[in-house]
């Protein structure tokens, strides 16, 4: 697809730091987190922009995964940190790179594309692009006292795993992929877990790494002045007793593990809720789609530029 003066298409190397401004811009993003996004998991083959007489004012990069529905793998495109320069919204620009991306799709013979809402308004919005809620995640909130309860009921093994010097992307996504392989979900490659893990740490996120497994987590204070530990994310090659069990060194008043809907762990109060969409592309995409069921989506990468 050539490169035009105004409309949606591919990005070149010299729109890389015309988004990367862009982006700084609309929400305030750093700088290296945005060298990060175009070093580790962006390239302009895969970055569509939309442009005004030869200037990008809004883009959107697709990172390349794979969708796992049952014994299936799917090729999807992964749409996010999409913005518009403030001047230029509500123009319609986003809603011509979302179907510019499908059609890119089409041609690749890419399957899926999918996404991570960054706030619930926006579900109804990617809906009128054909856009399904098929991505779910349960949510489990509990005090110290249960967390405690639920790491002492659980067998642990006699030997502590220790935890990981050194610990490499690649040892992550094993786990990864142990941990998720009961249900649907998307799978992340070494370059994207490595990028999860500094986009985490860049913003202030604790990680716990141990030899079998992962957890990504934040600290905040609530209104009531309590300390909040909120799990983003929580990978275990086996059981998930030794994770929790650190979480539980860690001091706090509520622990909040954000889990796939698919996921065994049972206790405190838990509620079910819509983290995500997909947008069947191929035939055999949409034959697919029909059997997806409280599908795991994990961390967006951006998600909060």
């Amino acid at each position: 697809m050539e490169t035009i003066l105004s409309g949606p298409g591919l990005a070149s190397g010299a729109d890389l730091e015309t988004l990367a401004e862009l982006w700084t811009l609309s929400f305030g993003a750093p700088a290296p987190m945005i060298r990060n996004i175009q070093t580790l998991i962006a390239d302009t083959d895969r970055t569509v922009v939309y442009r005004e007489d030869g200037k990008a004012v809004a883009g959107a990069y697709l990172m390349e995964t794979t969708l796992r529905i049952g014994d299936e793998s799917y090729s999807a495109y992964y749409f996010f940190a999409a913005a518009t320069h403030p001047d230029c919204r509500r123009k319609g620009y986003m809603g011509q790179i979302i179907r510019y991306c499908r059609t890119l799709c089409e041609e690749r013979d890419i399957d899926f594309l999918v996404l991570v809402p960054s706030d619930n308004d926006l579900y109804k919005y990617f809906s009128r692009f054909g856009f399904r809620a098929n991505f779910y995640l349960k949510t489990t909130q509990l005090d110290r006292e249960q967390l405690l309860a639920m790491v002492e009921k659980m067998e642990l093994p006699e030997e502590e795993a220790s935890e990981a010097a050194g610990f490499v992307p690649v040892e992550m996504q094993a786990a990864r992929l142990a941990a998720l392989k009961g249900g649907s979900h998307v799978e992340f490659d070494r370059q994207t877990l490595q990028y999860l893990v500094f986009e985490h740490a860049y913003r202030g996120g604790k990680t716990i790494l141990l030899e079998d497994g992962y957890v990504l987590y934040d600290l905040s204070t609530d209104d009531t002045g309590d300390t909040v530990l909120t799990v983003r994310e929580l990978c275990a090659a086996d059981a998930p007793g030794r994770l929790l069990q650190k979480l539980s060194e860690v001091e706090a008043d509520q622990y909040i593990l954000n889990l796939p809907a698919f996921d065994s762990l049972r206790g405190g109060r838990t509620s079910t809720g819509r983290a995500g969409m997909d947008l069947a592309v191929s035939k055999r995409a949409v034959k697919a789609e029909r059997t997806m069921k409280n599908a795991y989506i994990g961390p967006a990468p951006g998600q909060d530029l």
